[in-house]
């Protein structure tokens, strides 16, 4: 049986969506501000924040169309169609706070471009836990160095698995309650799930009380199959990306797994997060 699930809308990996547009009539409408790409782990993998000043950028000049495809940059703004765009006068990378609509939380985003298009500043920017976004830069709230200092140190699991299955298969064996049983244990070794914990979660693998869900979304994007779940409990900001992309020629898959933030368990969960993706894979080849 397939759980209920709640949808978010989000955007594929290639095809950037604007979900906003100029409010006052003194601004044309362009399509760069109000991207939301959490499902780019690709172009935009996961980065802990120990690492969030080593990301690629460009500065002092617009990003060439390749630069805004190979992950240096986000946004590509034709010359010709807008002559008078240019940069901020801001040097990036950038760390900024910024309430994500769609998530339900304030997120803490790193800032990799800032634009002036028709009159307009837009800022492109990649999630910590993976994937884009772009945003007005009113929407956006730069930190100061000491804000900076104290965020607590954490870290990302990324996994990345080659499994001989279909995504209709491992979808299967990720979200329907048959299996929850079988990958329980894993998380679950002292048994503290009540029984019906499978019936009120998308996928099954539990970290966080479901009590804590401030979004989630499971379905089909553009071909690829794409969990996330997000919670937030007082300070701690968590979130689970579960990604599907099938090579039909080959009859394999591709599956990505990012969770986190984890900090001083980060050790921990990766190996559980392993041995859960193990297991899936088992079940899914057999």
């Amino acid at each position: 049986m397939q759980k209920k699930i709640s949808l978010l809308t989000i955007c594929s990996l290639i095809a950037f969506m604007s979900f906003s547009q100029n409010e006052t009539n003194e601004l044309k409408t362009h399509q760069y501000g109000g991207w939301f790409c959490p499902d780019n782990l690709y172009g935009f993998p996961a980065v802990d924040i120990l690492d969030w000043n080593s990301v690629p950028v460009i500065n002092g000049r617009m990003p060439t169309q390749e630069e805004a495809q190979n992950g240096t940059s986000l946004i590509f703004v034709d010359s010709e169609k807008y002559p008078n765009a240019k940069p901020l006068d801001i040097t990036m990378p950038k760390l900024a706070k910024y309430h994500n609509n769609y998530s339900k939380k304030d997120e803490i985003i790193i800032v990799i471009q800032a634009i002036r298009i028709l009159n307009d500043s837009i800022v492109g920017f990649r999630y910590l836990n993976g994937g884009n976004g772009s945003a007005r830069i009113n929407d956006v709230t730069f930190l100061n160095d000491r804000e900076i200092k104290d965020i607590a140190p954490s870290r990302f699991v990324t996994l990345n698995l080659q499994i001989e299955a279909t995504k209709k298969e491992i979808w299967d064996v990720i979200t329907d309650t048959e299996y929850s049983k079988t990958l329980q244990p894993i998380f679950d070794s002292s048994n503290d799930l009540r029984e019906d914990w499978d019936l009120q979660s998308d996928v099954n693998f539990k970290y966080l009380d479901d009590d804590y869900i401030t979004s989630a979304f499971a379905g089909e994007l553009f071909g690829n199959q794409y969990i996330q779940r997000d919670y937030e409990l007082g300070d701690y900001k968590y979130v689970e990306k579960f990604f599907l992309s099938e090579d039909e020629s080959s009859n394999s898959t591709e599956f990505v797994i990012v969770c986190g933030p984890y900090r001083d368990d980060f050790e921990a969960q990766k190996f559980i997060l392993k041995k859960w993706a193990q297991k899936v894979q088992e079940l899914s080849e057999k």
